[in-house]
């Protein structure tokens, strides 16, 4: 409208008008709440999906540190083992060797002494 068609409205017109402008002011002004909530929200996943990527990257670097430490762990439980075995291993065979020993002496002593008294 021009200036000129504003000035010919009557008072009750211009008030109509004033209040639809202010309807479609306020409607417009919650219409922009909403699009900048949704583009918060929006802003929020896309910082959230990078937060996730990183929280991802940490936690798969986490398992690959706990499953080196768990490897290490069963590699010295396995040696433990291994040297245990082989300390009892030595420990069996020293024993044998003591008593085959034993067993050679007391024949070597059984056959002289059969020996002597023949």
């Amino acid at each position: 409208m021009t200036d000129k068609e504003f000035k010919r409205l009557k008072r009750s017109d211009l008030i109509y008008i004033i209040y639809e402008y202010q309807k479609k002011q306020e409607e417009l002004i919650k219409e922009n709440e909403e699009l900048r909530e949704k583009l918060k929200e929006k802003d929020m996943k896309i910082s959230n999906a990078g937060s996730l990527a990183e929280v991802s990257a940490k936690l798969n670097g986490l398992f690959e540190a706990a499953q080196q430490t768990a490897d290490d762990y069963m590699k010295q439980i396995e040696n433990t083992a291994a040297e245990q075995a082989e300390k009892r291993a030595e420990a069996i065979i020293q024993e044998a060797n003591e008593k085959a020993r034993k067993i050679i002496s007391e024949a070597r002593k059984s056959a002289f002494e059969k020996n002597n008294n023949d």
